[in-house]
């Protein structure tokens, strides 16, 4: 007991002084506004977007490569349509503010939940994000994903700027000054590490990245990258409908999504 008891007063003294520990100022405070206009762009309801990339994914359930297709308005009505590394079609998705629908070919099954989060359960995807904040990450709009402003800020040893937030699904935002690296932590214990940043003239004054790396201690990995990515694209408003057909057989998704 005699031993124990100062081993138990240095951990209670670390402790105190890790909590005191005095934070770190940013060191240039006008990059602090700077990258948050930058991370938050201005939109409109009206902004089309196209994308095509290929997402890698290794989790406990499963292993593999799907390759992906995104159009629509990423404010309001997005379409998604999932294939395997063979070109056999895995899921058509379409998705609304109210309604995540999915329809599952090889099964004639269409599934549906207000939670689209719930939905891509189906798939062992480890993304804590919905077909519109993938449509707004690949565009370099953060705002759908944050989805608020932040509630501190600070810098970090090596220079970089520290957001945090109290609200919503992201906890913790850590960008450099230059936005040449961006990591993202959320609640669930997810995190995402934004890379290969690169400029597109058909986004300007936007920082966009090649690849997104997903990852989950419980859930595994996934990373996304970046085919071809365009503001508008070759579709009409009805291309967003999901036709199917009438022997479907509807299916009710009772999973509460499990990232929050």
């Amino acid at each position: 007991m005699t031993k124990i008891l100062p081993l138990l007063l240095a951990a209670l003294l670390l402790s105190a002084l890790i909590g005191c520990a005095p934070q770190i100022p940013v060191r240039d405070t006008e990059a602090v506004s700077r990258v948050w206009s930058v991370l938050r762009p201005l939109t409109s309801e009206t902004d089309r977007v196209t994308a095509r990339f290929s997402l890698q994914i290794e989790t406990p359930q499963r292993n593999g490569r799907l390759v992906g297709q995104l159009w629509g308005y990423a404010a309001s009505l997005v379409r998604l349509d999932l294939a395997s590394g063979t070109g056999a079609s895995v899921a058509m998705i379409r998705e609304t503010p109210e309604l995540w629908l999915a329809y599952i070919p090889s099964e004639n099954k269409a599934y549906h939940h207000p939670s689209a989060q719930a939905g891509l359960r189906l798939f062992e995807i480890p993304v804590p994000f919905n077909a519109k904040q993938i449509g707004s990450l690949l565009t370099g709009d953060l705002a759908p994903v944050l989805g608020g402003e932040y509630s501190g800020v600070q810098g970090t040893r090596d220079g970089r700027i520290s957001f945090s937030f109290s609200e919503g699904a992201v906890t913790r935002m850590v960008a450099s000054e230059d936005l040449q690296t961006l990591e993202l932590t959320g609640r669930g214990g997810w995190t995402l590490t934004c890379e290969k940043p690169y400029a597109s003239p058909a986004f300007p004054d936007r920082q966009l990245y090649d690849r997104y790396t997903f990852s989950s201690p419980r859930d595994g990995k996934a990373v996304l990258r970046v085919k071809s990515l365009e503001p508008g694209g070759d579709w009409r408003s009805s291309d967003l409908d999901l036709a199917l057909p009438q022997d479907v057989q509807w299916m009710r998704i009772t999973t509460k999504p499990q990232y929050n």
